[in-house]
């Protein structure tokens, strides 16, 4: 009977749903749908036990959220297609029972729920994350682009897509526990490229009032925050007043607001703390999210720095996360199982909680760089990007001379060594023609710095230039990169120097 029950309602759900909605969009912005707030049932609590689950806990702290990407079609701006075996994590034998027992929250990306999924695809999702026992989360763009601005800018998908959104979760039998919206402050009031809206952070705070109200209609006990990207323009405080402005527009907080960090900024460290810091206060928790660069080429790459960054906010910074995110919007991580694996994403967020110490970039024996947070000298900085953000482990970060050739940088790695490799990836902004030369210095240069290899072509940002000899370099401690032709200012993001096995 209560099968029966929950069918029944689902479908009156569906109905009125559909009767909004109309067909299914092809685009986010392609609706022509009328509001959905003309159409909603006057008492709209029957919706809610469109599934009998009982409201989450989202109590305990921190508050822990996963939210690998899942498969999706490649297209400007987005050329991978996300975890290969993200729909085999809600397969009732997945092989993560202990990761997924630390977490308490599974997000899904709106645009995968509204146009990629299939409908298997979708209730086999729903699914699993109920037989989990997490709070189902989806992350989506609130706001209507006018006809002036906005269209096909990140937070603009607007109610029609917020609309299949309910819609589909409800028909593969799944209630929203929590949104977690697009970036609307950044996007609507602090971008100024092409499109940009440029609105007062009180209109963005009205537009997505409206918002929620429509999808509380629909999932009355939704719990709706807020994600925002420290990049850019963006301040401390220009997220501190919106969390202030959200308040007095609205009457009511945000439930959390979630730190997208440029992780280039020399000062993010910092900077996070202080919005976390006023968060608390104010009575806001804010959320990390820990991710790998873009440009990472492996799983372990991806994941080592992401543990660095992490290490490096809730150790180094002291921070402490009310809201802990391991969320990928990168071609990385490839593989989210299994967890008894170092370089996956179920294996990361399991070593997060049961030895945090294996986490990040590795420092000792064959195969670690032994340059990372070492001594570098360096011939000029610009402002904060000093000589340290070459050998910080993040190739999100860089030291920039501020000046062309010539150039230079150097390190000391404390002692001899032998060496396997030497990578340098480039911070260059034009790409062209560049020639390096790295010089050692050590017992086994007979203690005079000597030549070891020049890299000589065509480079762009963010490639990576690497020397592996046939044979390990012996006995070197110090090496000098300098830099005597670049059409940009002299700059590295990263410099590894691989000891010998």
């Amino acid at each position: 009977m209560r099968s029966l029950r929950r069918t029944i309602i689902l479908l009156a759900c569906l109905v009125l749903l559909g009767s909004a909605c109309g067909p299914a969009l092809a685009t986010p912005s392609a609706s022509t749908a009328a509001p959905l707030t003309a159409t909603l049932p006057a008492t709209p609590a029957a919706i809610a036990t469109a599934t009998e689950d009982p409201p989450p806990d989202l109590s305990p702290r921190p508050l822990v959220w996963f939210a690998p990407l899942p498969p999706m079609p490649t297209g400007p701006g987005r050329m991978f297609t996300g975890s290969d075996d993200f729909l085999e994590l809600f397969e009732a034998d997945a092989s993560w029972s202990a990761a997924a027992g630390h977490l308490h929250v599974f997000k899904l990306y709106g645009e995968w729920v509204a146009y990629h999924a299939s409908d298997d695809e979708l209730r086999t999702a729903v699914e699993g994350i109920r037989r989990l026992g997490l709070a189902l989360a989806v992350e989506a763009g609130p706001l209507d682009p006018p006809a002036e601005c906005g269209q096909g800018i990140e937070g603009f998908a607007g109610m029609d897509e917020g609309r299949l959104i309910a819609r589909r979760i409800l028909k593969a039998g799944g209630r929203i526990d929590l949104i977690a919206l697009d970036e609307p402050l950044f996007f609507a009031s602090i971008y100024d490229g092409p499109k940009a809206c440029r609105w007062e952070p009180a209109r963005v705070a009205a537009e997505v009032g409206e918002y929620i109200a429509v999808m509380r209609g629909l999932f009355p006990q939704v719990v709706v925050g807020d994600t925002e990207p420290l990049a850019g323009a963006s301040t401390p405080a220009a997220y501190t007043r919106w969390l202030e402005t959200f308040r007095q527009v609205n009457g009511y907080d945000l439930a959390f607001l979630h730190m997208d960090i440029d992780w280039g900024r020399p000062s993010w460290l910092a900077q996070v703390k202080s919005i976390e810091d006023f968060g608390r206060a104010f009575g806001v928790p804010v959320g990390i999210i820990y991710t790998g660069n873009f440009q990472d080429a492996t799983d372990e790459a991806w994941l080592s720095i992401a543990g660095e960054r992490l290490l490096r906010y809730e150790g180094e910074a002291g921070g402490r996360p009310e809201h802990v995110l391991f969320q990928s919007r990168h071609d990385k991580p490839d593989r989210a199982l299994p967890e008894t694996e170092t370089y996956t994403f179920t294996g990361f967020v399991r070593t997060y909680f049961e030895d945090r110490s294996a986490l990040g970039l590795r420092r000792e024996g064959p195969g670690a760089n032994l340059a990372l947070q070492k001594t570098a000298r360096v011939s000029n900085a610009f402002g904060d990007q000093v000589g340290a953000l070459a050998v910080d482990g993040d190739p999100g970060t860089s030291w920039n001379s501020g000046g062309f050739p010539l150039q230079w940088i150097q390190i000391d790695l404390g002692a001899d060594y032998d060496l396997a490799e030497i990578r340098l990836t480039t911070a260059q902004t034009p790409g062209g023609n560049t020639i390096h030369v790295v010089y050692g210095l050590g017992s086994g240069t007979g203690g005079k710095l000597k030549q070891l290899h020049i890299f000589s072509g065509a480079t762009d940002d963010s490639d990576v230039l690497a020397f592996a000899p046939a044979e390990p370099l012996r006995g070197i401690r110090i090496l000098r990169i300098e830099t005597t032709t670049t059409p940009s200012w002299v700059g590295w993001r990263e410099i590894e120097v691989i000891a010998a096995r």
